[in-house]
């Protein structure tokens, strides 16, 4: 008999192998479904009906940890400078301003700190990228490592 808690086990095991499916089927424009099934272990049939909701994704890639700092840089950039150009004695942020600013700035202390799957899966990828016209035995042998513990960093957290 099969318990409640394996079930939920066996959702969450599915969920995360969803996620990493999705993430390298975004980023990989060139994987066939049968190495993407593979890569996370499941069957074809059923990356097939995934990657039937993640096609419209694929055109509106993820950002990268990058380009979110960049943009929260802009952000926090333009508040300041209307905050700046408020007249003489009123240069302060309001209550909205500060709440806002004090967010960006969270925001952006987190995206400078934490290494994120997303970001571990590319440099992992760009690694195994370069390495595969130079020996493509070892480029395999290393996706499976990456593989592994990208898994282990989503079981994690």
């Amino acid at each position: 008999m099969v318990t409640l808690q394996q079930i939920n086990t066996i959702k969450m095991d599915i969920k995360k192998k969803k996620e990493l499916a999705k993430l390298i089927f975004l980023r990989q424009p060139n994987i066939t479904q049968q190495e993407l099934a593979d890569r996370v272990e499941v069957s074809r049939v059923t990356i097939g009906k995934w990657v039937k909701e993640w096609e419209k994704l694929k055109l509106n890639l993820l950002q990268t940890r990058e380009e979110r700092i960049n943009s929260t840089l802009m952000q926090l950039d333009q508040l300041d400078r209307a905050i700046a150009a408020k007249p003489e004695g009123m240069k302060f942020p309001d209550k909205n301003e500060s709440q806002i600013r004090r967010k960006l700035t969270e925001d952006l202390a987190a995206l400078e700190q934490d290494a994120s799957v997303r970001d571990i899966y590319n440099v992992s990828r760009r690694v195994v990228d370069w390495l595969r016209p130079r020996d493509l035995e070892k480029a395999k042998e290393i996706a499976n490592y990456f593989d592994t513990y990208i898994k282990e960093q989503m079981s994690n957290g």
